[in-house]
């Protein structure tokens, strides 16, 4: 999980899994750590080494887990990327910002 895109799918593959399931916090975060691959797990075992040994408390939950996570696999620039890519769509001549105004007036 070294790069966005295995990063995006593992995150969508996770969340159809446990949306199957009602496991506790604790639950999610082992189950989803048993999906790590490659560089992914190796990260995962450095963190948990660094917390025990600095006495800190562990990551109990999914949410707590997704934030560290998307920390270290999504760079700072993505959603500013996402952000520009959306701005720059068109429909026809019109850019979306403008075509969606034009959509809330006629309704």
């Amino acid at each position: 999980m070294n790069d966005l895109k295995a990063y995006l799918k593992w995150k969508k593959k996770v969340k159809l899994i446990l949306y199957c399931h009602n496991y506790s916090g604790e639950k999610k975060v082992k189950l989803v750590v048993i999906d790590f691959t490659n560089y992914a797990i190796i990260w995962w075992d450095k963190l948990v080494l660094s917390k025990k040994k600095n006495h800190e408390r562990s990551i109990d939950t999914l949410d707590e887990m997704k934030a560290i996570m998307r920390r270290k696999f999504i760079p700072s620039h993505y959603y500013w990327d996402l952000y520009q890519k959306l701005q720059s769509l068109t429909q026809n001549s019109k850019s979306i910002k403008n075509y969606y105004k034009d959509m809330e007036v006629a309704i």
